[in-house]
């Protein structure tokens, strides 16, 4: 047997523990390297200028809003294609109210007079002179505004058209979905594997022709689905190479651990039952091309509501009316007194059977606050919910046997 040398043994123990040090501290720069670049790439989201970060510093009376928008760019112009308003109030964090405003808005430009002085006579007369002219204003929409002066100016315009301030913004660059969806070897759609100027065409268009909300409201839906399959592959070397890839195409004052907060309270947001209230107004034909006139009177009835528990106006809410009760005529009366109290009226017409002895209000959407502001014009009636998704109206009547004028 071979006599075993102390010394020698001593040495090769030394030699494995330099080298296991010389090992985790590789290892440990790899992380903190690892680490510093997966929060630089939340950081790089992050818009730290002075008016990002000055918004959050205003009045939260009537709650926290925030403005998400999504563009798309081309030869170098932006086109804003949607925007949504979120409010959420300040009592409840836990629900919001959600606006949507069509990217062809038009919009005219206003001036933030906050802290501005009450105008002088003389100005009083000159306004006076000039209001056929100020009728004839300038109209911009949402990408004007954007293309003349960045997410500054587009998030103080609206702003100042809501007469609501904003407090955090979120900007997506639609433009990033293509190379986002390369990233990972393409999508899985319906069987195939798609690349990403395919999925961007698809993203974009869709499948049918789509009403703007529809198509705003499917696009955030597939927002939120690219966002989970992305985020599919474990592992830290995965999830901040994603995030490096998407950093150019989002901008917000949002801080990374802000955001993702904000991103988990949203899961009510990408469901399609979800209530969005489109802003009041309507499509018109400019030369061939459509653009949505707001109503403005509608529109500060809706603000005036902000941070309360029910944000929309009676007018914008509508209403099905049928007849459970066999009276002739009682649907059609029960119809004038709702137009009445102004609620909008989509239909009139029989229930199934006339054999309802109790007149009901169904709610055809999640949020039942539109069917409760029904239900109190409509005395004696039972309360359902029942949504039904892209049914024509959000509450539905049925006036039964007990049903008095």
């Amino acid at each position: 047997m071979k006599p075993i040398n102390p010394g020698k043994s001593k040495k090769v123990r030394l030699r494995k523990k330099r080298l296991f040090f010389i090992m985790a501290l590789a290892l440990l720069v790899i992380i903190l390297l690892l680490g510093m670049r997966f929060l630089g790439s939340f950081q790089d989201m992050q818009n730290e200028a002075d008016w990002a970060q000055s918004l959050r510093s205003a009045s939260r009376d009537a709650g926290t809003n925030y403005l998400i928008y999504g563009l798309v760019e081309q030869n170098g112009t932006a086109n804003i294609e949607e925007l949504f308003f979120l409010n959420y109030p300040a009592d409840d964090t836990s629900t919001f109210h959600t606006l949507f405003i069509p990217g062809e808005t038009l919009l005219h430009r206003l001036e933030d007079r906050t802290g501005s002085t009450e105008p002088s006579e003389e100005e009083n007369e000159e306004n006076e002179e000039n209001e056929e002219e100020k009728s004839l204003m300038t109209v911009f929409t949402p990408s004007h505004f954007y293309n003349e002066g960045g997410g500054e100016l587009l998030v103080s315009q609206i702003s100042l058209f809501l007469n609501a301030p904003v407090h955090h913004f979120i900007e997506i660059n639609y433009n990033g979905i293509s190379p986002l969806v390369d990233s990972r070897g393409g999508i899985p759609y319906r069987g195939y594997t798609l690349k990403g100027e395919d999925y961007l065409d698809y993203f974009l268009k869709g499948e049918k022709d789509e009403e703007p909300l529809e198509r705003a409201s499917r696009r955030a839906r597939v927002i939120n689905s690219l966002v989970s399959f992305l985020g599919g592959k474990k592992g830290i070397l995965n999830t901040s190479s994603s995030i490096r890839a998407a950093s150019p195409y989002l901008d917000t004052d949002l801080s990374w651990k802000e955001l993702q907060t904000f991103f988990a309270d949203l899961e009510p947001f990408f469901d399609p039952q979800n209530l969005i209230v489109q802003l009041p107004g309507m499509w018109r034909d400019f030369n061939g091309d459509l653009y949505f006139e707001p109503n403005r009177t509608q529109l500060a009835q809706m603000m005036g509501n902000l941070g309360k528990e029910f944000i929309i106006p009676r007018e914008l809410i509508t209403v099905e009316v049928l007849n459970g009760s066999g009276v002739a005529g009682i649907a059609s009366q029960a119809a004038r007194i709702l137009e009445g109290e102004g609620f909008q009226v989509v239909k009139i017409d029989n229930a199934d059977n006339y054999e309802y002895q109790r007149s009901q209000v169904i709610s055809r959407l999640e949020d039942i606050e539109p069917a409760r502001e029904v239900a109190v014009i409509i005395t004696g009636a039972e309360f359902f919910k029942e949504p039904l998704p892209d049914y024509p109206a959000m509450v539905t009547v049925v006036i039964g046997k007990n049903f008095s004028l």
